[in-house]
Formats: C-alpha cells, sequence, structure tokens
C-alpha cells in the first residue's frame, strides 16, 4: 500500500514538473498586449514552481529508485504503443538542470527584455520550450521521444526568430529549421527500422539482440544524424552561430544549455543500441567537430558567436566522449556546460545590456558585441566580471572548477579506451587534447579584450539591475568544484553530490591537463597582451566554407528547379494539353458520327420500314373501292411493262 501510494505521488510529481511549463505557456499566449507585463512574472513563479517540484522529485526518486508509468497510445497492425515516463536519479539530474536553467533565464530576461514589444509571445515560447525539452528528458518511448523533440526544434524556430523584423533573424530561424528537419528525417528513418524489427520502442526494452547487425548499424547511423543536426555536429553546424540573432538569454536556454545538449543526451540514453561501426563515426564526428569549433572561436569577434563556436566545439567533445567510451565523462560534462555556458551567455548579455544603455544615453553608435570596440570592464561591471571568470574557468578547465572535473574524467576514460598500443584511436584522443589546449586560448582572449584591456571608449557603465545578477551568480556558484578529497585525492562538483559518483582521476593527466592549461594561458597573455586584434581571414571559419558548400549546392539545387520547371511548363504541360485536345477533337468527331452516321442509319431504317407499313396498311383497309383503284393501278403498271 505505501508503494503505491509512493508511486501516484511521483506520477503526480512528474506531470506538475511537465505541465506547468505547459501553463506558463498557454497563461502567456491569453494575457493581452495592454498588460503585458503579467507575462514575465506569471511564467518566472510558474518556473519557479516546477523547479521546486522537480527538486522534490528528485529526492522522491533517489528514494524509492527507478520510476516508470506508461499507457497504450496507438495500436497497428494488433501492436501497441506506449507512451511513458522514465525517472531514475540521471534522468532527474537533467530535468533539475533544465528546470533551474529555465527559471535563471526566465529571471534575467525580466530585466533584459523589459522594454520588448512581444513580451507576451517571447515569454509564452520560453514556457512551451521548458515543457518540450522536458517531456523529451522524461520519455519512457522513442517515439513519444521524437514528438518532443520536433516540438522542441519548433519552439526554438520562433525564439531564434523573435526579433522577426530582422531579416537576419528571419534568415537565422529558416536555416536552423530546415537543417534541423534534414537530421531529423534521418532519426525517423532509424526509428522505422527498429520498429520493423523489434516491433518496440520502449527505451528500456529496446535490446539489440533481435535485430540483425547490419540493420542495426543502419539504425544507430540515423538516429545520429538526427544527433548531429540537433546538437551542430560537422557538417551541419552551422547553423548554431547563424542563430545568435535572437535575444541573448534565448541564447543561453536553447543553444548552450538544452535544445543543442539534446542530441547528446539521445545518444547516452540509447548508447546500448549502437554497434561498433556507428561508434567509430560518433568519435570521428565529435572530435572534427570540437577542433574545428575551437579554431572557429579563437578567430571569432563577436561576443555570442565565439561562444556559439565555443558551444559547438563542447558539443563535439561531448559526442566524441561516447563514442570513445567515455560516456559516463561525456554526461556529467553536458550536464556542467549547461552551467557555465549558460552563465557565459547571461553575462555575455550583461555587457550587452549595460554598454547599450550606456551608448543610448551619450548617442554613441558602436557595435557592442564585437570584443575590439570594448575593454575596461572589470571595474566597471565587477558582478558580470566575476560571474565571466569562474564560468570562463569552468570552461577552460581549470581546476576546482566543474568543467575541470568532467574534462579529466574525459581525458582519464579516453586514455583506457585507446589503450597502450598505436592505433586510430590515438589520433581521437590527440583531438581531445587539442582542444584541451585550445579553448583556455579562446577563453583567455575574450576576458583579455572585453574586461583587463584598457577601453576604447570613455563611457558611463554601470552594473545591470539585481534580477540580472542573481542569476549570473548564480550559475556561477553551480560552476565552481564544491568538493574536494585529499585521500584519494579527487574533486567533485555539485552535479556528483547529488548523483552520488565520485569519477576516478588518473594523477599523471590530471597533472599534465593542468600543465597544458598553464601553458595555453601564458601562450595567450604573450599573444594577445601587447597585440590589437586585426580582420580575420575567412578561411579560418569551418562556418564559411560549409556556408559557401550549402549556398553552391541551393544554387546547383535552384537551377535544377528552374529546368525542370521549365521543362514541366513547356514540354509536360504542353504535351498533356496536345494530348487533351486530340482527345477532345476524337471525342466531338465519334460523337459526330455516332449522331449523324450511326443514329442517322438506324433512324434511316426505321422510317423507311414505318413508311412501307404505312403504306402496306393503307392497301388493307377493308374498302372495296381501294382494292379496285391498286387493282387497276397494278394492272396499268403491268401493261406498260408489257408493252416496253
Amino acid at each position: 500500500m505505501t508503494e503505491t501510494i509512493s508511486s501516484s505521488f511521483s506520477l503526480w510529481l512528474a506531470f506538475c514538473v511537465l505541465g506547468i511549463p505547459l501553463l506558463s505557456a498557454l497563461i502567456c499566449f491569453i494575457i493581452s498586449d495592454k498588460v503585458a507585463w503579467l507575462a514575465p512574472l506569471f511564467s518566472s513563479l510558474l518556473i519557479m514552481t516546477s523547479t521546486i517540484i522537480a527538486i522534490i522529485l528528485f529526492f522522491q526518486i533517489t528514494k524509492t529508485g527507478t520510476f516508470s508509468y506508461s499507457w497504450p497510445w496507438i495500436s497497428i497492425s494488433q501492436k501497441t504503443i506506449h507512451a511513458g515516463i522514465l525517472l531514475d536519479s540521471k534522468i532527474m539530474i537533467m530535468v533539475l538542470v533544465v528546470n533551474l536553467v529555465s527559471l535563471v533565464v526566465h529571471l534575467f530576461s525580466i530585466s533584459y527584455m523589459a522594454e520588448d514589444n512581444a513580451l507576451v509571445r517571447y515569454f509564452g515560447m520560453l514556457g512551451f520550450f521548458t515543457f518540450a525539452m522536458i517531456g523529451l528528458v522524461m520519455s519512457s518511448n522513442l517515439l513519444v521521444l521524437f514528438c518532443f523533440w520536433e516540438l522542441v526544434g519548433f519552439s526554438s524556430y520562433r525564439l531564434i526568430g523573435h526579433w522577426h523584423e530582422k531579416p537576419e533573424a528571419v534568415n537565422a530561424a529558416t536555416k536552423a529549421f530546415i537543417i534541423n528537419r534534414v537530421g531529423d528525417l534521418g532519426f525517423l528513418i532509424g526509428l522505422m527500422i527498429l520498429w520493423s524489427y523489434s516491433s518496440n520502442l520502449d527505451i528500456t526494452e529496446l535490446t539489440p539482440n533481435y535485430i540483425p547487425s547490419g540493420w542495426l548499424t543502419a539504425a544507430g547511423a540515423c538516429i545520429f544524424i538526427g544527433v548531429i543536426s540537433k546538437s551542430a555536429q560537422f557538417p551541419l553546424f552551422n547553423w548554431l552561430p547563424d542563430a545568435m540573432e535572437g535575444p541573448t538569454p534565448v541564447s543561453a536556454l536553447i543553444h548552450a544549455a538544452t535544445m543543442v545538449a539534446a542530441g547528446v543526451y539521445v545518444l547516452i540514453r540509447i548508447e546500448n543500441l549502437f554497434t561498433t561501426e556507428v561508434f567509430v563515426v560518433i568519435s570521428i564526428v565529435g572530435v572534427i567537430t570540437a577542433i574545428a569549433g575551437a579554431m572557429g572561436a579563437l578567430f571569432q569577434y563577436d561576443i555570442k558567436k565565439i561562444l556559439a563556436y565555443s558551444t559547438i566545439s563542447q558539443l563535439g567533445y561531448m559526442v566524441m566522449a561516447v563514442g570513445s567510451g567515455a560516456a559516463e565523462g561525456g554526461y556529467l560534462h553536458l550536464l556542467h556546460h549547461a552551467f557555465f555556458k549558460a552563465g557565459l551567455f547571461l553575462a555575455a548579455g550583461a555587457i550587452i545590456h549595460a554598454m547599450y544603455q550606456s551608448y543610448h544615453h551619450h548617442e554613441v553608435k558602436i557595435d557592442v558585441q564585437d570584443i575590439r570596440n570594448l575593454g575596461g570592464l572589470r571595474k566597471k561591471l565587477p558582478i558580470t566580471f566575476l560571474s565571466f571568470i569562474i564560468c570562463g574557468a569552468a570552461l577552460a578547465g581549470i581546476p576546482f572548477t566543474s568543467g575541470f572535473v568532467s574534462k579529466e574524467l574525459i581525458l582519464t576514460q579516453m586514455a583506457q579506451w585507446s589503450g597502450i598500443a598505436f592505433s586510430w584511436k590515438w589520433f581521437i584522443l590527440i583531438g581531445a587534447w587539442m582542444v584541451s589546449f585550445v579553448t583556455p586560448i579562446y577563453i583567455f582572449r575574450m576576458i583579455w579584450f572585453l574586461f583587463l584591456k584598457d577601453a576604447k571608449h570613455q563611457l558611463e557603465i554601470i552594473e545591470v539591475p539585481l534580477i540580472m545578477r542573481i542569476p549570473m551568480l548564480v550559475l556561477s556558484l553551480c560552476s565552481l568544484a564544491l568538493f574536494v578529497t585529499f585521500a584519494p585525492f579527487h574533486i567533485s562538483s555539485m552535479i556528483n553530490f547529488l548523483l552520488a559518483t565520485f569519477p576516478a582521476m588518473n594523477l599523471s593527466i590530471t597533472i599534465l591537463s593542468t600543465l597544458m592549461v598553464v601553458i595555453s594561458l601564458i601562450s595567450a597573455y604573450f599573444i594577445y597582451s601587447k597585440n590589437d586584434l586585426h580582420h580575420a581571414r575567412e578561411f579560418l571559419f569551418p562556418h564559411f566554407y560549409l556556408d559557401w558548400i550549402y549556398d553552391q549546392t541551393l544554387i546547383i539545387a535552384n537551377v535544377w528547379a528552374e529546368f525542370v520547371h521549365k521543362i514541366d511548363r513547356k514540354v509536360i504541360d504542353k504535351l498533356i494539353h496536345g494530348i487533351t485536345y486530340f482527345q477532345v477533337t476524337v471525342a466531338h468527331l465519334v460523337g459526330w458520327t455516332d449522331r449523324f452516321l450511326v443514329d442517322g442509319l438506324v433512324n434511316g431504317v426505321a422510317y423507311s420500314a414505318k413508311g412501307i407499313g404505312t403504306i402496306t396498311r393503307s392497301l388493307a383497309n377493308g374498302k372495296i373501292q381501294s382494292y379496285l383503284l391498286w387493282t387497276l393501278a397494278g394492272l396499268l403498271i403491268f401493261i406498260l411493262w408489257v408493252l416496253s
């Protein structure tokens, strides 16, 4: 009885965590624009409520163990697909992360978006996105997960294009939507393959035992295509830098913490379904993405685009970890990355907000997102500086930060995976170390030109409001490694503490990694401390190459479409019209023949028979005079015939 009550309580809590963000969206959408200020108030309170309930549910699940609940959803050929909820401690940590990041973004947006003309739509879509992401995380069935996957894509499209009056925002939203749909098609094909052979899409029941190896590889590869587009992996990562056209809090929520992490989360959830061949592809794609993203961040000037390329690099790092036997480290890095990358985006948003306010008062027009136009913000924005330093240190993997913990775990597990004997796996491991070396360089570059270097313009800049500072400080606190044990030595984050897992670190790898970070920071100091930034060449951006390739592909597709259109209009249409006119002409001719010849002949015979019948009937009318007349006529005809 107690167990039944506990399960019922967990179920109601789960539905509240999932349903409250949807309720937030619905309430925002029915609020009138005249009282738009109610939208941020109600939505923030509801997301806070959802977060508190998620915390209660986490401890409930930790106490009772794994919880699952499902119900029949669709029946196909006497086979039933069940929709349901699956919760354990790892899943609940992800739910907590999504809720917490969404909450701080809501709070930050209250001030950041205060002057926006579409507050109702903005906060409504924030709530809807949170609902879709939580549904994706909680789903126990891959088809249900795919439905929420699509809702995440739709809501991100609406949020990226929130400022639809800007052509750049509209183009970025459209680009993100189209590229994600390309990957989603692959995901759907993978699900169809799994269903064809297993007749089951429940995550806990799907096993590779009943699926032929070749088809299992094909299904895994197709699902990974969906991950490539959603998590911005090579070669479908070029939508993410453009997506920075959306509001900065949207970038923090969608493109750093949750949406792009959904693909990595799915990889980890169904890791047991991937074959060795698919893992090889995953590791190669991941390392290429990680290196390309790091190099792109190294030569960008826009604050948000630097962070966007950094996100691409870190996502590649996680994908590489999953493909290289370090899924545990990859998942831990996914959770840590949500905090420090969201913190960096919100800090960047605080800088942009403060600079816009200052330039507005001084009537100066400068690109406030270009790090070459900034500097000297350390004393003017101290809270923002502190938050940026802590979150940047976590991204760089500096000791005593959460990023350091997960990075060391990944490197340790990848070292065990690659082995001592030389093989292709060494190249993947070397790529991971390259990313670990480049990341502190572009982080130092950002911090130096934003905060430490002398200001380009002497302006009166004030710190952002308290409602914007609190979210940054919360995320900064979550980016620290809060627990240190010296016997045996290990450093753990808050996530480790909640999961009750403490990663085993290889001391030699930790020393080497720390030394590499130190060398990287020293190198960055000598490179940037006495030099100004110059215009970067476009060939250094992987984004540029892919855009060029896609543009050429679209040009070819447009030319081909125009050619096909002309063939359709001038050849196929004319041929169809000609055939139609010929058929109509033949039909008219047949109709005329039927009406005048066939019908005329038949009618003529009938009329002739009728006339003859009338004549012959008149001969037998019963009158003696008629008989004598016809007799005389016949005799006269006979005489004339004889005489002739």
